[in-house]
């Protein structure tokens, strides 16, 4: 594996791009709406933000759990905010935003153990929120798309939850690969930065993981797992591993909608055009197909 920087100086330049990019994101003015709520939620790994869609709508209705993208590391919530008032209207979903906590300063496994502990005090006041707890589905967008996998396998494990769907939006999903290893195409994740972002997340020794790197998930423990909406894009060093994992779960057993965006760059659905539009159509039919 070949590195650029030692691993000391990657986890500083993480924390400060994660402290930069953060405090932009907040200064960055919000949509007006009053379907938009906040909320802090305790767990095990501190308190968590959570962006609320529809919640002050009292009539019984289905959830949609999303979490943003962004290495691990980097952006929060509210980056997901105007994806998620657009899927609030389409589907009349419910959904909450997690500002799942961030590497390098919360590395594995707290990220997974904080977005399935939130999840949790939504169903347990289920009732107060008017959430219709048959109808809870979960997904997200690059290294929130990796949680969202990851829960429906702890969920399964643990028998607390049952997602209807999970919606997974060019995933990484081999974080034991080197990044320098993986396909490199005009516009991909520059492999030092997807290099940052591994180190500040997770181990060596924990990535062969399945809840760290899916695609190293047996069969068994696909087996199950709620219908998956998976989109990967052609100029994506994780393209590859997005269609391997695909492939995984139709051999469980599982269904895959799968739509590939040959001209698309990772990360281009945070970004106004043609291709952002279409996929966010197919995100909200499938949401809305399974809710």
């Amino acid at each position: 594996m070949v590195f650029h920087m030692t691993d000391k100086k990657m986890l500083r330049k993480a924390r400060m791009m994660n402290r930069v990019t953060s405090l932009l994101f907040r200064l960055k003015p919000l949509k007006r709406t009053s379907d938009r709520s906040f909320r802090t939620v305790e767990t095990s790994q501190g308190k968590v933000k959570v962006i609320e869609y529809g919640f002050q709508d009292k009539s019984p209705a289905p959830l949609y759990v999303d979490m943003h993208g962004g290495g691990f590391v980097l952006m929060i919530a509210q980056v997901d905010d105007e994806m998620n008032l657009f899927f609030r209207e389409k589907t009349g979903a419910k959904i909450i935003s997690i500002d799942y906590p961030k590497a390098p300063d919360y590395p594995y496994p707290a990220a997974v153990e904080a977005v399935h502990e939130v999840v949790q005090y939504y169903i347990n006041h289920a009732e107060a929120f008017s959430i219709d707890t048959a109808h809870v589905g979960i997904g997200g967008h690059s290294a929130g798309a990796n949680l969202a996998t990851v829960e429906c396998m702890a969920a399964k494990e643990r028998g607390d939850m049952k997602y209807v769907f999970q919606m997974l939006d060019y995933p990484p999903l081999d974080l034991s690969t080197s990044a320098y290893d993986k396909p490199q195409p005009k516009n991909s994740i520059p492999p030092g930065q997807a290099t940052m972002f591994d180190t500040s997340y997770v181990k060596p020794e924990q990535r062969k993981n399945p809840h760290v790197s899916p695609v190293y998930a047996t069969l068994e423990e696909l087996t199950g797992l709620p219908p998956a909406l998976l989109i990967v894009a052609g100029f994506d060093s994780l393209h590859d591993e997005g269609v391997k994992y695909g492939e995984l779960l139709q051999q469980a057993g599982v269904s895959v909608e799968k739509h590939e965006f040959e001209n698309a760059a990772h990360g281009f659905t945070y970004k106004k055009g043609e291709d952002t539009d279409k996929a966010l159509e197919i995100i909200a039919d499938f949401v809305k197909k399974h809710i």
